[in-house]
């Protein structure tokens, strides 16, 4: 299926849901910087209901956001960080009491971010902090810059090891994978299917709490499988029900970044069908997926019906703890410096 039919979807699926009143548990989206503020907006104009808060050190910027809430961080100015991180981590902290305030009594935050960035970069790890010891819990979805990009990819690795050690877990979607999706889309188009993709898993995961299921998603299967999920990934796909190895197959050869799921010891599978679907279509779909995790992962399963989905499957995975080569890579060489070990390579 193209990636502009599963956009119209996505527009489809959170204009519907959108409209819903939520009420418990409590959940909150947070756009960080620039990139996460944009994001924001977009979910926005989606249709997303929940409260959702921008932060960002740039004033202009930030005016023309659309979020319930705003916050202004001001370490130096009002005119954003220059790309040093240091001064958007200064900056969070200076306005922790504030940010406190506006996260306290929040069961799930969301934190939406681009690393690479002064704003993004330095003060996600610091929001995301406060939000966990507030006990909430924490899911941080985060991009990547484009590897070309040395210096910003430099800052953003640095920032992804800080902001996994206070969430609970980070979903990282690869810029460099727009190049193989959208080569040819024009750049604004191009970095909304991100923000896209970002509604659509902040939606979903709403989606699976708070609205009834044919098999139910409630918020305590959501923290018992993100609570200490360390790196995660999303995967999509749709199409029809009797091609559902194709389905499963594009889903799983089509993450939003370079990674090893075989490591997966948690999983988020919800399904959506016609009411023509056969239970064992369903069966058959979270064992094939379950068979490329740990044998022990933990998996919870959700479905729903929807009579639009007549001959036709969505399937919706988030996989948890799993492995990133750049990440095992760097933990490799801190180790190999700690203990004085040197590889011949």
């Amino acid at each position: 299926m193209s990636y502009t039919s599963i956009l119209k979807r996505v527009s489809d699926y959170t204009s519907k849901y959108g409209e819903h009143s939520f009420s418990t548990p409590n959940i909150l989206v947070v756009g960080v910087g620039g990139a996460g503020c944009n994001a924001v907006t977009r979910m926005k104009k989606l249709g997303l209901s929940v409260p959702t808060i921008a932060i960002n050190t740039d004033l202009a910027h930030l005016r023309t956001v659309d979020a319930d809430k705003k916050i202004l961080l001001k370490a130096s100015g009002t005119r954003g960080t220059g790309g040093n991180t240091d001064l958007g981590e200064k900056s969070a902290i200076l306005a922790r009491d504030k940010i406190r305030e506006m996260i306290k009594n929040t069961d799930v935050v969301f934190l939406a971010t681009g690393l690479g960035g002064g704003t993004g970069t330095g003060a996600s790890p610091v929001i995301a902090e406060i939000a966990k010891d507030e006990g909430s819990l924490v899911i941080s979805i985060v991009t990547l810059p484009f590897t070309i990009e040395k210096v910003r990819m430099k800052k953003a690795r640095e920032g992804l090891k800080k902001l996994m050690k206070v969430s609970n877990t980070v979903i990282v979607m690869e810029n460099e994978k727009l190049i193989d999706l959208v080569p040819n889309r024009p750049l604004n188009e191009a970095f909304m299917v991100m923000d896209h993709l970002i509604s659509y898993t902040i939606m979903s995961f709403v989606d699976m709490i708070v609205n009834p299921s044919l098999i139910n998603v409630d918020f305590g299967d959501l923290r018992s499988v993100m609570e200490r999920g360390l790196l995660s990934t999303i995967l999509i796909s749709e199409g029809d029900i009797r091609d559902t190895r194709k389905i499963i197959t594009d889903a799983l050869n089509n993450p939003f970044m370079n990674m090893d799921y075989s490591t997966a010891d948690g999983a988020l599978i919800h399904i959506t069908v016609g009411e023509d679907a056969p239970l064992e279509l369903i069966y058959s779909t979270v064992d094939t997926i379950s068979s490329f995790l740990k044998k022990d992962a933990n998996i919870t399963i959700g479905a729903r019906v929807e009579p639009e989905y007549y001959g036709r499957m969505r399937l919706l995975v988030i996989l948890t703890n799993i492995r990133v080569p750049f990440v095992e890579k760097e933990k490799k060489a801190e180790v190999e410096e700690k203990f004085g070990i040197f590889t011949v390579r």
